[in-house]
C-alpha cells in the first residue's frame, strides 16, 4: 500500500468554509485531518458513515416531535408569557 499523499480538491461555498475552519479548530483538528478521517470513515464503510437523510442520527421519535414543533403542533395553545406555559405544565403533574 502506498503512503504517497495526493490532494483531494472540492469548491464549497465559502461560508460553509469559513464555518468548517471555525469548527475543525474548535474541536482541535484542522480541515484536512477532519476530511481525512471521513475520507477513511467513508472506505471503512463502503460508504457514508451516516445516513446522509438523517446526519445527526435522530431516531424518528425525535424527528417527529422536530416537525409537530416546526408546524405548531406540539402545544395545547400558545402561551403568551413563559409562566403561562410553566402553570400549564405544572397543572400536569
Amino acid at each position: 500500500m502506498s503512503t504517497m499523499m495526493v490532494p483531494i480538491t472540492t469548491k464549497v461555498r465559502k461560508t460553509e468554509k469559513d464555518e468548517f475552519l471555525q469548527v475543525a479548530e474548535s474541536i482541535g483538528t484542522t480541515p484536512s485531518n477532519a476530511i481525512r478521517m471521513f475520507v477513511a470513515a467513508f472506505n471503512k464503510r463502503g460508504g457514508f458513515p451516516f445516513d446522509p437523510a438523517n446526519p445527526y442520527g435522530y431516531n424518528q421519535e425525535t424527528l417527529q416531535a422536530m416537525r409537530d414543533a416546526a408546524e405548531g403542533r406540539n402545544l395545547s395553545e400558545p402561551f403568551d408569557t413563559v409562566e403561562a406555559l410553566m402553570a400549564d405544565l405544572n397543572a400536569d403533574a
